[in-house]
């Protein structure tokens, strides 16, 4: 039986940490290669929150599906710090979930999202 949406975030928020929007914020400034990735379809970005600044658009699809040749270069090394974000959390932690499939180790998720980036007081780009 295919496990509902529900269930398999609930998966994911137990297999990857979550950090809230501060923490997210302070690991990109004490270590400027930490990645953002936003998995959430461009459209979705420019409707709803935006996207975190300088993070990358790869969809959930492309980082459950695609080979590892076709990732972006910017996961070529599967130790680099990687934190996702979408509006709310769970596709953020799906994708999370995903990356850890893969075999990347430094990976996290933003509780809340870019709505809780935005309510930190932190901007993002549409």
């Amino acid at each position: 039986m295919e496990r509902t949406f529900s269930e398999r975030v609930a998966e994911a928020k137990a297999a990857v940490a979550s950090v809230s929007a501060r923490e997210a914020h302070a690991r990109r400034v004490n270590d400027p290669q930490t990645l953002f990735i936003d998995p959430r379809s461009a459209a979705d970005i420019a409707a709803t929150t935006g996207i975190i600044p300088g993070a990358l658009n790869v969809t959930l699809k492309e980082l459950s599906d695609a080979s590892d040749e076709a990732l972006p270069r910017q996961l070529a090394s599967r130790t680099r710090p990687i934190i996702t974000a979408c509006q709310g959390g769970p596709m953020g932690a799906l994708a999370a979930h995903a990356l850890k499939q893969r075999g990347f180790h430094n990976i996290s998720f933003v509780d809340g999202g870019t709505q809780g980036w935005l309510d930190a007081g932190y901007a993002t780009m549409r």
